[in-house]
């Protein structure tokens, strides 16, 4: 009997550690252990200096075993206060018999982890638990928050940058798995990740942007401040390296804090400079004078017919912008007054194909290929299903939706000597074995010649000296830029009597550009003109933006005017400067030589019936100054012609039209 019973205990022992091994196992493994899967750390994200735009941070989270739930319905309404979630939700979540793990509040602050904690002591629930997390963190709070986006619970990018590279940056989960004794009491933790005891899991790829910490706050602090001034919708901003295409700052207004972008709705979260479509107005002129300029269809010398502030096509009639009429410009002057009737005739001079083409290849109608979701494209018509009207007033920005972002390329194209450059934001993605990641950029392509590139900033540079522009004026640098001013497009047609778009493109300094920044308020309150409230934006921003780059500002004797040109607004006029020079014949050989008549005494030459550019001009040669009244031609001078003139004397001139009002030579 001993031996059969021996016996019996063998084949027992057998059937149980042997033949039924692995099925005891599984149902002991299922008995002590709690498996939880826990989110990855992600891979920080930097700025182009080191500064940390996005980290990781320790966090905990409550779950629950309901198995282990004594009375669910008590325990839910003593943690329903501290987690902040329903009672009832809660208790349908504790009894759940069926269920081995069930997470009742994710990722919660320490002190709301060390009340649970108290609580789970003092009221001795083993059914509730703590388990160790890491979450996403922004330390620069609302700074770029468009751009860098957001993560969700479940660690994954759910907008920005965060959504564009989760796959790269979130790396892989880690498993705890919770120790429990006979009791059913857990008395330790132990990580499997991928084989690895590791209870961080795999930290996911580093980002390293082209955004500058220092230009990004400026720019916003500028958009915030204009808002409140002009009572304005909302308001984009784009500061790019014309050489790299690099993306310094990429602002939006208004913004929101990734820590907490639950609190702010789909509004506050859009990333303006590339999601929002505008008609341009007066900043997209550039396009038509660049292609004309390129091709030889114009000349900068060449008069452009104005017809006096209006412009007829078929039954339709277009006006110049507040009313004012020239009679004929020069490409110059027709920048530097923002005349839509003189540029839409340098876009017919070009005609419909060619102009189109030219649209197309300064990147407008296509996504720019910035690396973030959301990006739009624009509007622009097939030139086959366009108007009459669609090519002169596309000219002056019209009939034509853009982003900020495109327009700001299309500005870095004349900085960068008329090569379009690939814009990014991510300068390089690195893994945690320290290997980079190719990124694959658009090639860059020319656009136009270095000449008409380099005519084209000193047009733009003469905007700001003389023209729209001068509030977009930085001490102690040159720039170069233009203003817009567009009316909305209202629906069912035609445009808003008081809705508008304000903006300033340009760069910095004008010889040898820096940096390009690209300014839009939508729909200011007020002042509503392109020159009062996006040029001091440009302004402020450009002058950060070079002190931030360390760019040192240029001499008193470099910015000191080589040609005198006439401003030729309105009323009395002073006379200002071009710095760069355009034309051979329009240097001044010496500046300080004036005219000797026969008696050897300096004279005041004649320059009656000159136009007031010439009569500038002339003065200048001899060494005087000239002070303008009126616009035309001179029709008298004080002192008189031949009078004793002394070496950097004025010369009064007043002008009167000669032939048609707001003739403008």
């Amino acid at each position: 009997m001993v031996g059969l019973w021996i016996l019996v205990l063998l084949v027992r022992l057998v059937d149980l550690q042997v033949l039924r091994r692995d099925e005891f196992t599984r149902r002991a493994r299922k008995q002590q252990e709690r498996t939880v899967e826990l989110a990855p750390r992600r891979g920080v994200i930097r700025d182009a200096d080191g500064t940390l735009l996005a980290v990781n941070a320790r966090a905990e989270s409550v779950f629950a075993i309901p198995s282990d739930v004594a009375d669910a319905a008590q325990e839910a309404a003593l943690l329903a206060p501290l987690l902040r979630h329903p009672a009832n939700e809660l208790a349908k979540k504790l009894a759940s018999p069926d269920r081995d793990f069930v997470w009742l509040s994710r990722r919660v602050s320490d002190g709301v982890a060390a009340r649970v904690r108290a609580l789970v002591a003092e009221k001795r629930l083993p059914g509730i638990q703590l388990v160790a997390e890491s979450t996403r963190r922004y330390p620069e709070g609302t700074l770029a928050a468009a751009v860098l986006g957001y993560v969700g619970t479940d660690n994954q990018g759910l907008a920005g940058l965060e959504y564009r590279f989760d796959a790269d940056v979130r790396g892989k989960p880690a498993r705890v798995t919770l120790l429990r004794d006979a009791a059913q009491r857990s008395y330790a933790t132990r990580a499997r990740a991928g084989g690895e005891a590791s209870p961080e899991g795999n930290e996911g790829a580093r980002l390293t942007l082209t955004l500058r910490t220092g230009i990004q706050h400026a720019a916003e602090r500028e958009l915030a401040k204009i808002v409140a001034e002009s009572h304005a919708r909302g308001a984009s901003a784009v500061v790019l390296d014309p050489a790299s295409g690099a993306i310094l700052a990429l602002a939006s207004w208004p913004t929101f804090d990734p820590n907490r972008f639950g609190d702010v709705d789909a509004e506050a979260r859009r990333c303006r400079p590339l999601a929002d479509v505008y008609e341009p107005g007066s900043t997209f002129k550039i396009v038509a004078a660049a292609t004309a300029l390129d091709s030889g269809t114009i000349g900068l010398d060449d008069l452009i017919d104005c017809g006096g502030g209006t412009l007829t096509v078929g039954s339709n009639t277009i006006h110049e912008h507040g009313g004012k009429g020239w009679s004929t410009l020069n490409i110059g002057d027709i920048l530097a007054h923002s005349s839509n009737i003189g540029i839409a005739h340098v876009a017919m001079t070009l005609g419909r194909v060619p102009f189109y083409n030219s649209v197309r290849a300064f990147g407008f109608g296509q996504k720019t290929g910035v690396e973030l979701e959301g990006e739009t494209a624009g509007i622009l018509e097939d030139k086959a299903a366009w108007s009459a009207l669609t090519l002169p007033t596309m000219a002056f920005g019209q009939e034509i939706g853009v982003t900020v972002l495109q327009m700001a390329r299309a500005y870095a194209a004349i900085a960068n000597g008329g090569v379009l450059p690939p814009v990014h934001l991510v300068d390089s993605i690195r893994s945690p074995d320290d290997a980079d990641r190719r990124i694959d950029r658009p090639t860059p392509r020319r656009l136009m010649s270095e000449e008409t590139a380099r005519q084209m900033r000193v047009l733009l540079q003469r905007v700001v000296e003389m023209g729209t522009g001068k509030a977009a004026a930085i001490p102690g640098y040159t720039a170069a830029g233009k203003t817009g001013t567009a009316q909305k497009a209202v629906q069912g047609g035609g445009y808003s009597k008081d809705r508008y778009v304000a903006s300033f493109i340009g760069f910095t300094p004008a010889e040898r550009p820096r940096v390009v920044v690209a300014v839009v308020v939508d729909e200011p309150r007020g002042k509503t003109y392109g020159s009062e409230v996006a040029a001091p934006v440009f302004a402020a921003i450009s002058a950060d933006a070079l002190r931030i780059l360390r760019e040192p500002s240029a001499p008193a004797d470099a910015t000191r005017p080589s040609v005198l040109i006439a401003d030729l607004g309105a009323g009395v006029v002073a006379a200002s400067v071009l710095s760069a020079r355009l034309h051979a014949d329009d240097l001044v050989p010496a500046v300080n030589r004036v005219d000797r008549g026969g008696d050897g005494e300096d004279r005041v030459p004649d320059v009656s019936g000159k136009g007031a550019r010439d009569a500038v001009r002339f003065l200048a040669s001899r060494g005087l100054s000239a002070q303008l009244s009126g616009t035309g031609f001179v029709v008298s001078q004080d002192p008189p012609a031949g009078a004793p003139a002394e070496r950097g004397a004025a010369c009064a001139l007043v002008l009167q039209p000669s032939r048609a009002a707001g003739d403008t030579p």
